[in-house]
């Protein structure tokens, strides 16, 4: 992997642990602005760098540092968001593939609110369905409250991420 490939992982996994501080706890998961870092970072940086960025966030948390909701350790990936932290990887990589192909704001906006919100709210429902007990219909609920924000989210994110890839491409162009 080259350098500037090593930069933009590292660079993604501090944006979405930084972002990740910001929080509002509201039930077994609290909102955050982490997937809209982890749609931002998927639709500029493609498949590869986006899952990479997301798996080292997620492995700096494992190994103890809080940056997952102000977590560290195990307990965030046997707790109630275990499915979620699954999904963030699975989501920033379908997200990156498909917006490797068609990067559009409509289409950002379509591939994250499928991958983004959708795969995510589906795992996510999965563990809490094993962690809580609960049926899958009552874990599915779970997630409403987090819907209109969500969906700004995946808007803003595709915005965000149609614009700097844009900024990219000019610079590479003036650079060469």
């Amino acid at each position: 992997m080259k350098i500037q490939s090593m930069t933009q992982v590292a660079f993604g996994a501090a944006l979405i642990a930084s972002i990740g501080f910001i929080e509002i706890p509201i039930g077994p998961v609290p909102i955050t602005l982490q997937t809209l870092a982890i749609m931002t970072i998927a639709g500029v940086f493609g498949a590869r760098k986006g899952f990479l960025a997301v798996l080292v966030y997620l492995m700096l948390g494992l190994i103890g540092l809080p940056v997952l909701s102000g977590q560290g350790g195990l307990a965030p990936f046997v707790g109630p968001t275990v499915g979620y932290l699954i999904a963030f990887p699975i989501a920033a990589f379908l997200i990156g593939w498909f917006s490797e192909r068609h990067r559009s704001i409509p289409g950002l906006i379509g591939y994250n609110l499928l991958f983004g919100l959708g795969l995510v709210y589906l795992l996510g429902s999965i563990g809490l369905e094993f962690v809580l007990g609960i049926p899958f219909a009552d874990a599915l609920k779970v997630n409403i409250p987090f819907l209109p924000g969500d969906f700004l989210k995946a808007l803003l994110a595709a915005v965000l991420a149609v614009k700097i890839s844009a900024n990219i491409q000019v610079r590479r162009s003036l650079a060469a």
